[in-house]
């Protein structure tokens, strides 16, 4: 009886909007896995290569772009709760849309529109998360974090479980999606009213500047390199380290799974090292790490080295989206927008510029570009608090 109190009593200590911001990354990251769960199925049911597949997943992060500079002014004006309620709300009712379509131009335009979506999600999360880090008197940015990477883990395994017990595609999306809704029925009342808002009044989009744009380049090359794991790990590990095709899915998965636990510690560690520290020692040790995988022939060992290289890099996005309450040059929602759109610019456009650089020299060669950009990064980081 004693030990139910005081579960209870501690549940009950967990401030509201808390729950709330761990509640939307973690459904963020859900829906993010249903929808990659979902694109054997929309290139089957559209007979699409792979040429016109990679064209058409490229409309989501398209309408990410095109909306991302803009909502920070909406959340400027009207608050982070305003864009994150409404728009976790309407994502899953335009991701169960896609299943109904069978014309490649309407899916296109679908998953344009999923992206502009899921930018606004992007941006007001972090925005309300950034805020409700500011005000609690522990460090929560990494945990949210963590959340986001723990909802893709179980949202793949939910659509995995459902798939192979004879479940059909339509009806396991809905069913998950409908889930979804329901959390955030519950959750996003908690939201804060005030997070993000602009005292006084404040421009729809500024070009950012001086810090923000110096955060917002590091951010560009930390997901240039994660778009990079993502999309070239594999090929890098197969053609490069003579693994076995079976095993090219490993990279990433060792990277993904030391990035999550990671961030789950992440709070704790900057909160005794500093986010300084963090950021500085974390990409030396990716750069090791980096350079490790170009030198070293055995793939199990480079698989290995991409683990490491996950926990080197996990908590640095997480402090310089942190970073943009600790300016005065332009209002958090609309610094916080535009560090967020050039870290998806540089996911974008990493993956292409790697091929490109492979093409003219070598996969490894361009892995090893990508350990100096880690080293950059790492002389940056004074621009970061020391706690």
């Amino acid at each position: 009886m004693t030990q139910s109190k005081t579960i209870g009593q501690f549940l009950s200590s967990i401030p509201p909007e808390n729950t709330a911001t761990r509640a939307a990354f973690f459904l963020a990251g859900f829906i993010m896995a249903v929808w990659a769960s979902m694109v054997p199925f929309v290139k089957l049911n559209l007979s699409l290569d792979e040429a016109h597949l990679g064209a058409l997943l490229l409309c989501v992060g398209l309408g990410a772009l095109v909306v991302m500079p803009f909502c920070g002014g909406i959340v400027a004006k009207r608050g982070a709760r305003f864009l994150l309620r409404q728009a976790l709300f309407a994502i899953p009712v335009i991701l169960f849309a896609i299943n109904f379509s069978t014309n490649t131009i309407l899916t296109a335009c679908l998953l344009f529109l999923f992206g502009m979506i899921f930018g606004s999600v992007d941006v007001s999360m972090n925005v309300h998360a950034v805020e409700v880090d500011r005000r609690s008197e522990k460090r929560l940015i990494a945990g949210f974090h963590a959340l986001y990477s723990l909802g893709s883990v179980v949202g793949a395994l939910a659509m995995a479980g459902l798939l192979n017990v004879g479940v059909e595609l339509l009806i396991a999306v809905g069913a998950l999606l409908v889930v979804c809704l329901l959390i955030w029925l519950f959750a996003s009342p908690k939201l804060l009213s005030d997070a993000g808002k602009a005292q006084g009044p404040t421009k729809s989009f500024v070009i950012p500047r001086g810090f923000v744009l110096w955060l917002g380049l590091i951010c560009l090359l930390l997901f240039m390199i994660e778009g990079a794991v993502l999309d070239w790990g594999g090929v890098f590990l197969v053609e490069e380290k003579k693994a076995a095709i079976e095993n090219a899915g490993l990279a990433f998965a060792a990277f993904s799974t030391a990035m999550t636990i990671m961030r789950l510690l992440g709070d704790k560690l900057i909160a005794s090292v500093g986010p300084r520290a963090c950021v500085r020692y974390g990409c030396l040790l990716g750069a090791a790490m980096l350079a490790g995988c170009v030198f070293f022939a055995n793939p199990w060992l480079v698989i290995a080295l991409f683990f490491v290289l996950g926990i080197g890099l996990a908590n640095v996005v997480p402090i310089a989206f942190a970073s943009t309450a600790d300016q005065n040059e332009m209002p958090m929602s609309l610094a916080l927008a535009a560090v967020t759109t050039l870290g998806y610019a540089g996911q974008l456009t990493g993956p292409a510029l790697i091929g490109f650089v492979a093409k003219a020299s070598s996969l490894s060669f361009a892995f090893a570009m990508l350990a100096a950009f880690l080293v950059i990064v790492s002389f940056s980081s004074n621009i970061f608090r020391k706690k």
